[in-house]
């Protein structure tokens, strides 16, 4: 149980009323050691979601049986052969390609396969077979297995950097059937934010990245103020799809500094698409007590080459929007408030990571264009036109 309280000291108040000490099972390795209670508490679970006792059409649990055949022969399955064979099924009443869509948009949801209507040429019949095709990348015991002399290098990469190389890729994958789906998975694994393509021949692996961030990448940089995204409760893994979208979605790539890759554990530098603006992307633990209340939060900084080009604040607000649109999306299954994050800024115009951090301004208390930050040790004038500037055009165009 010690476990358990210390799981609840980190949550915030609102999480904690999801955690009960009676949903707590002590588990051993090869052992049946509590499993029953387990299961009876899974499938508990289970019933109380959303789409427990939802009406759907009868003849989907046809389908969902059929899938299941497939599934013995195929870990996935063309979408225009299941079209084709489902309409040959009349029992399926299943007559266009959106009422296929529309069925295993539904299968999708409830876990039972892998469909993305975005890449709807695939259905993934085995979401098992897709983790486990995962699970070769990440996991080091797989890794141990198959390192050697010629590939330790990539191997490296991996391990500090999360960079993946295709013949890194074809090695961990070429024992287990999936290299040859290596297509269709890794699209999958793109449109779920998991990995990012920075060329044809190499992917960027966030949860694999162990380097560490120093603050004198930025020396030679004129640097905007911090924009924060504020939360109460913060999975790491948020900060890394960020990443991801910002780079598949966004056409941003990790920024070089002395042929090193700018991408950090907990920073990454990312060239816009313009060449000339840096995104910097970080995340933070608040331990003050001042930030009691949004502990955690993401923060982004443009960047230049001092003597350089002034940074663009058309560009930074509409990079505003955009990240906004994608943190929205990420944290759109955070049902435990009705905003998943507040939008801030912190009060000093440094460089991520300096000596003078500051203490976060919320958005709703910027409304003056001079304020006095309390927060920090002295207190001290915080010119908000100086920090607002890089991100809300149309506050800068009143107050001219």
């Amino acid at each position: 149980m010690e476990y358990f309280f210390e799981i609840c000291e980190w949550l915030p108040e609102k999480l904690r009323n999801h955690m009960d000490r009676n949903r707590v099972f002590s588990v051993e390795k090869k052992s049946n050691k509590n499993m029953e209670n387990l299961k009876k508490c899974i499938t508990s679970t289970v019933k109380s979601q959303s789409h427990w006792g939802e009406k759907v059409p009868i003849s989907w649990s046809n389908l969902e049986s059929m899938l299941k055949k497939l599934r013995k022969d195929s870990n996935l399955y063309l979408f225009s052969d299941l079209l084709r064979d489902v309409q040959n099924m009349s029992e399926l009443k299943i007559e266009n390609e959106n009422d296929l869509i529309l069925a295993l948009t539904f299968f999708h949801e409830t876990g039972v396969i892998l469909f993305r209507k975005e890449i709807k040429d695939i259905v993934i019949l085995s979401v098992q077979w897709f983790i486990d095709a995962f699970k070769c990348i990440i996991l080091d015991e797989e890794h141990m297995k198959i390192k050697d002399h010629i590939n330790f290098q990539d191997f490296n990469d991996l391990h500090r950097f999360g960079l993946l190389s295709t013949n890194l890729l074809e090695s961990l994958w070429k024992d287990n059937n999936f290299f040859q789906h290596k297509q269709s998975l890794v699209t999958h694994m793109k449109q779920l934010d998991m990995i990012a393509e920075l060329s044809k021949d190499m992917w960027y692996v966030p949860c694999m990245n162990k380097q560490k961030y120093l603050c004198k990448v930025l020396e030679n940089c004129t640097v905007s103020s911090r924009l924060c995204f504020l939360y109460e409760f913060l999975p790491f893994v948020i900060y890394h799809r960020l990443v991801v979208a910002c780079i598949n979605n966004l056409g941003m790539k990790p920024w070089e500094s002395e042929g090193i890759k700018c991408i950090y554990h907990t920073v990454t530098i990312l060239c816009s698409t313009d060449g000339t603006h840096r995104v910097l992307i970080g995340i933070c633990a608040n331990t003050e007590r001042t930030h009691r209340e949004y502990p955690y939060s993401i923060e982004i900084q443009i960047n230049v080459t001092k003597q350089g080009k002034k940074i663009d604040t058309q560009w930074t607000s509409k990079l505003k929007k955009d990240i906004c649109q994608i943190l929205t999306v990420l944290t759109q299954v955070f049902s435990s408030c009705e905003r998943s994050f507040h939008v801030g800024y912190r009060c000093r115009l440094e460089p991520f990571g300096g000596n003078l951090e500051g203490h976060i301004i919320k958005e709703e208390e910027t409304h003056a264009l001079e304020l006095v930050c309390s927060k920090c040790s002295p207190s001290h004038y915080v010119d908000m036109r100086s920090i607002l500037c890089y991100w809300e055009v149309i506050i800068v165009e009143t107050i001219r």
